[in-house]
């Protein structure tokens, strides 16, 4: 069943209780982290609901197609509790016209004088690589990281070759990644993983959102599981800054 935007708004208003950029909202422009839900170019009456599921849940950071003719109103819906990036062809325009609500951009093509655009902009973009080599080139031109895609080529055993050679921390992997693939990635130190439909099924396409809520509870676990991570590392981080000098 498919929620109208009207009631979806509502109960928006309802669930942040009208504080625009509380926890989890709009307004960070740091690295990405946790999962990243990448969105199908449907139509806006066809992601509210399926968004509303998934925010419910706990899901919070989302990215549209570049140039999705429905951005300004996703961002109206959900702004105040999710945060929202593009993906697919990103050009300077695009940049520019973005660089007012999207927290990151994920790069299918690193065209010339977008990284620079996005950076001053402060802006991180995360451009196309596969290799090794690829994502050096990617860091060289001053992109924040490198986008891995389709990552189900390579799967999550490359996660761990790229800990080896100090590159994991600066790629993000897109493309046939599920949950466990996910928690393999961001263990071997990736920052974020992009999720699609491993998680999104059909839902895009009026598909059942009882089955889709369902599939969140192993990405939400994802999710928590980085967080406990992430606040243990920086408790041992602090423990170990106050240890006497010997």
């Amino acid at each position: 069943m498919r929620a109208s935007v009207g009631a979806v708004e509502s109960l928006a208003c309802e669930d942040c209780d009208g504080r625009a950029g509380h926890d989890g909202g709009m307004g960070s422009h740091a690295t990405p982290t946790g999962l990243i839900i990448c969105l199908d170019d449907a139509s806006l009456d066809d992601l509210v609901g399926p968004v509303e599921v998934m925010v419910q849940e706990g899901l919070k950071t989302f990215s549209l197609p570049a140039g999705h003719e429905d951005t300004d109103e996703m961002v109206t819906i959900f702004g105040a509790r999710a945060s929202f990036g593009i993906h697919g062809v990103v050009s300077e325009e695009t940049i520019e016209s973005v660089s007012g609500w999207a927290v990151f951009a994920l790069a299918d093509v690193l065209e010339d004088g977008v990284a620079e655009a996005a950076r001053k902009r402060d802006l991180p973009l995360w451009a196309q690589a596969m290799t090794p080599g690829e994502i050096r080139g990617v860091l060289e031109s001053g992109a924040a990281g490198a986008m891995l895609f389709p990552a189900d080529v390579v799967g999550h055993v490359m996660a761990e070759r790229l800990r080896t050679l100090n590159l994991a921390g600066h790629v993000i992997p897109r493309g046939g990644i599920g949950a466990f693939s996910a928690t393999e990635w961001m263990k071997a130190g990736a920052p974020a993983a992009c999720v699609d439909a491993t998680l999104l099924g059909d839902a895009l396409s009026g598909g059942d959102l009882g089955a889709l809520r369902d599939r969140c509870g192993s990405f939400v676990k994802v999710e928590r599981d980085v967080r406990r991570q992430t606040r243990s590392s920086g408790a041992g981080s602090r423990s170990r800054s106050r240890l006497p000098a010997r």
